[in-house]
């Protein structure tokens, strides 16, 4: 009888513990989940601007573009809100990585606009080019696509 009540209780100590240990594992997956929203959510919103751009050259409308622009400064602006600060394993700084990107890439998305209006078309389009460039060198760089 003393085996059974030592193996409840060992059995009844491994539930617990068991227990605690998928309470703790599910928070930690729920807290991943929420900022992960954040991110895609911020990068689906840049993507849509990248293409409400691309929209604009094919229709030749300067107000589609101008739309597009003003949605991708807007957006690139929280870039960096879900980079963590400080220095990586390699000794690099992804932070301030991010926020050079995100400023070149406002004054890359004003050139776009410029150029458009001006009527330069294909220097337009070389300049939505290079934007797209440095979205997928921070990819590369920070997130090691």
């Amino acid at each position: 009888m003393v085996i059974i009540i030592y193996t409840n209780i060992t059995g009844e100590y491994k539930m617990k513990k068991a227990l605690l240990l998928s309470i703790l594992a599910s928070g930690v997956l729920f807290a991943q989940e929420y900022i992960q929203p954040d991110r895609m959510k911020n990068m689906q919103e840049m993507e849509a601007a990248m293409s409400v751009i691309q929209k604009g050259f094919l229709f030749d409308n300067v107000n589609v573009v101008k739309n597009g622009v003003k949605d991708l400064k807007e957006r690139v602006k929280h870039t960096e809100s879900f980079i963590k600060a400080g220095v990586n394993k390699e000794g690099f700084n992804t932070l301030v990585y991010a926020q050079k990107q995100a400023k070149d890439i406002t004054a890359l998305a004003d050139d776009i606009l410029a150029t458009f209006e001006k009527g330069d078309r294909y220097g337009a389009a070389n300049g939505y080019l290079r934007v797209l460039s440095k979205c997928l060198t921070c990819h590369q760089t920070i997130r090691s696509w």
